[in-house]
C-alpha cells in the first residue's frame, strides 16, 4: 500500500462537470471579470455554460459561463479530455479536441411525492429550517451579527500517510476567538484507514463522519444504489468506526456520499431511518449569494445539479450543501471540493486569491458557512498547503467573528442562532476534553474474501483485532458476517399478525 484509496483516485486534479449553471442573479450582476488573456480569445462557446476543449491544443480548455469563455490551461503533463471533462494523463483513450455530444436529455417527469415549497410559518427552529431561496440567515439576524463559520472537511481514508498533513493545519496553536482549537470534520471511508490515527483526531475534538465502507467505483454506482446498498455502506461504516475507533454512535451523525453522487430518496431514507443528523452531499449551483444549510422537510431551495437529489420529505434531517467555489476572474474554474479546482503549478497567487474571493463572497453577503473541503492531494502539494495555512492564519488574525467549526457545531448554532458578540460563552463551542487513544496500537493482518479470492489486509486499531477484515456485509469482521439490514429486520418488533402465526 503506497497511498490511500482517495489519493490513488484523486491524485490528478479534477473539475466537476456538473457545476456550470449560473443562477439568474449571478448572471445579472455580471461580477465575473475576464483577464486580458481571456478577453483576447476568439473562442465561441457552443453552449451557455460548461467545459469545452480548445480546438487547437489538448493542453487548454474553456469554461463557459453565460456564453463568456474563460481560458484555462491543464497542469503540466496533463491533457483535457472532452468526454470526461477534466485534465488527465495522455492515453490512447484520450478524447483530444472538441467532441460533439447529442442532445439526449429527456424532459423531467413531475414527481407526485415532491415536497411542498418552504413554509416559514410552519418550519421553525430548532428542528426545521428553510427559506424560499436558501439564503436567509437563521434567527432573523443581520449579517453583521452573524458569525462567519468556516467548515474544513477531509474526505477519504485517514492513516499515517496523511495524518501529519492534516495535523499541520489543525494544530492546537490555531484557535477560535474563545481560545479553543479550530476544528475540522473527517468524512472517513474504511479501506486504508488506520483507526488508531483516526481516534487521535477524534480525541483532539474533531468530528468524524461517514463516507462509506468501500468508496467503490464506478462513480455512477452511488446514484443508482439501493436502500440496502446504502444501509450496508453507511450504517456499516458507522458500526466499524464505533467498534474499531472507539467512537460512540451518538457522535457519528453525518454522512457524505463518495464522488458527490447522491442516491436520491433511498440514500436519504437510510440517513433518516438510522438516525443520522445530517447529510453533506448536495451541490449548490454557482451564485454570488451562498446558500445556508436547511432541513429536508421541504423542497430543496436550489437547482439540483447532480440530478439525484431527494424528492421526498425527510423531516428534521439536515442538509449541509456544498456551495460552488470560484474565483471572481474565473481562474481555477468552479468546484465544490477545493482540490478539484485546477491551478497552474506554483501559481500561489491564484490559489491565494481563490481562497480570499470565496471568503469575501460569504463574509460580505449573508455569512452562510464557507465550506473548504479537501482530499489529501491538496496537501501533497507543498505550495497549496502553505497558501492554505497562511490564509487560515490571516483570517484568524484579522477577524474576531470568524470560527472554524465542525458540521455538528454548525448545526448546534443553527438550532440556536446566537449573535457573534455572545459566542465566547456558547456552550456547544466550548473546549471539550475527550478520552485519548492508546499509545501503541494493534497492527492486524486479516483476510478479506472478495468474489472468489481472498487477500490479506492490514489495519491499525486500539481495539481487539477482528477475525476477518471488516467489509460490506460483514461490518464486525466476524467469522460469520452480519448485514445491517438483517440485524435491523431482526430488531423490529413483531406485529400482532406475526404473533398469531
Amino acid at each position: 500500500m503506497n497511498s490511500v484509496g482517495d489519493t490513488l483516485r484523486c491524485s490528478i486534479p479534477l473539475l466537476l462537470v456538473l457545476i456550470f449553471v449560473f443562477q439568474v442573479e449571478g448572471r445579472a450582476a455580471g461580477r465575473l471579470h475576464r483577464t486580458k488573456r481571456q478577453e483576447q480569445t476568439d473562442f465561441k462557446c457552443p453552449k451557455a455554460d460548461g467545459l469545452f476543449a480548445d480546438p487547437e491544443t489538448c493542453k487548454k480548455f474553456y469554461i463557459c459561463a453565460g456564453h463568456y469563455p474563460f481560458s484555462q490551461n491543464c497542469p503540466s503533463s496533463l491533457y483535457f479530455d472532452d468526454i470526461k471533462k477534466f485534465c488527465t494523463r495522455k492515453t490512447k483513450q484520450l478524447a483530444c479536441g472538441p467532441v460533439e455530444t447529442p442532445e439526449t436529455e429527456a424532459p423531467p417527469t413531475p414527481d407526485p411525492h415532491l415536497p411542498n415549497e418552504c413554509d416559514p410559518s410552519a418550519c421553525v427552529l430548532p428542528d426545521c429550517f428553510c427559506s424560499s431561496d436558501g439564503t436567509r440567515i437563521p434567527g432573523g439576524l443581520e449579517p453583521s451579527e452573524t458569525p462567519q463559520m468556516i467548515l474544513l472537511s477531509f474526505d477519504g481514508a485517514v492513516n499515517s500517510l496523511n495524518f501529519d498533513h492534516y495535523r499541520k493545519l489543525l494544530n492546537k496553536s490555531r484557535t477560535n476567538p474563545n481560545g479553543c482549537p479550530i476544528k475540522g470534520t473527517f468524512f472517513v471511508s474504511h479501506e486504508y484507514t488506520s483507526h488508531f490515527h483516526l481516534q487521535k483526531f477524534f480525541a483532539d475534538g474533531h468530528e468524524v463522519a461517514v463516507h462509506s465502507i468501500s468508496n467503490r467505483s464506478p462513480e455512477e454506482w452511488w446514484a443508482k444504489a439501493s436502500y440496502e446498498d446504502y444501509a450496508e455502506e453507511m450504517v456499516g461504516q458507522r458500526e466499524i468506526l464505533h467498534k474499531f475507533a472507539n467512537i460512540s454512535r451518538e457522535s457519528l451523525l453525518g454522512m457524505r456520499v463518495p464522488y458527490l453522487h447522491p442516491g436520491g430518496n433511498d440514500m436519504m431514507a437510510v440517513a433518516y431511518d438510522f438516525d443520522f443528523a445530517y447529510d453533506s452531499s448536495i451541490i449548490v449551483p454557482m451564485s454570488h449569494t451562498p446558500v445556508w444549510p436547511y432541513t429536508l422537510d421541504y423542497r430543496i431551495p436550489h437547482k439540483c445539479m447532480q440530478g439525484t437529489c431527494p424528492t421526498k420529505s425527510f423531516p428534521g434531517l439536515w442538509e449541509i450543501p456544498l456551495n460552488t467555489l470560484f474565483s471572481e476572474d474565473g481562474t481555477g474554474g468552479m468546484c465544490s471540493l477545493a482540490d478539484q479546482c485546477v491551478f497552474q503549478e506554483n501559481d500561489d497567487e491564484s490559489v491565494e486569491q481563490f481562497l480570499k474571493d470565496n471568503f469575501k463572497r460569504h463574509y460580505n453577503v449573508n455569512r452562510a458557512p464557507l465550506g473548504l473541503y479537501f482530499h489529501v492531494n491538496w496537501f501533497n502539494d507543498r505550495n497549496k498547503t502553505n497558501v492554505l495555512l497562511n490564509f487560515v492564519d490571516d483570517i484568524r488574525t484579522k477577524h474576531r467573528d470568524v470560527w472554524f467549526v465542525t458540521m455538528q457545531e454548525l448545526i448546534s448554532w443553527m438550532r440556536n442562532p446566537t449573535k457573534a458578540a455572545n459566542l465566547n460563552s456558547f456552550a456547544p463551542w466550548a473546549c471539550e476534553k475527550r478520552e485519548n487513544s492508546c499509545n501503541i496500537p494493534k497492527s492486524c493482518e486479516v483476510p478479506l474474501a472478495m468474489e472468489g479470492y481472498t487477500e490479506m489486509r492490514y489495519m491499525q486499531t486500539c481495539a481487539k483485532c477482528p477475525v476477518k477484515y471488516p467489509w460490506v456485509g460483514n461490518f464486525e469482521g466476524s467469522a460469520e458476517g452480519y448485514k445491517i439490514v438483517d440485524l435491523a429486520r431482526d430488531a423490529e418488533p413483531e406485529s400482532d399478525d406475526s404473533k398469531k402465526r
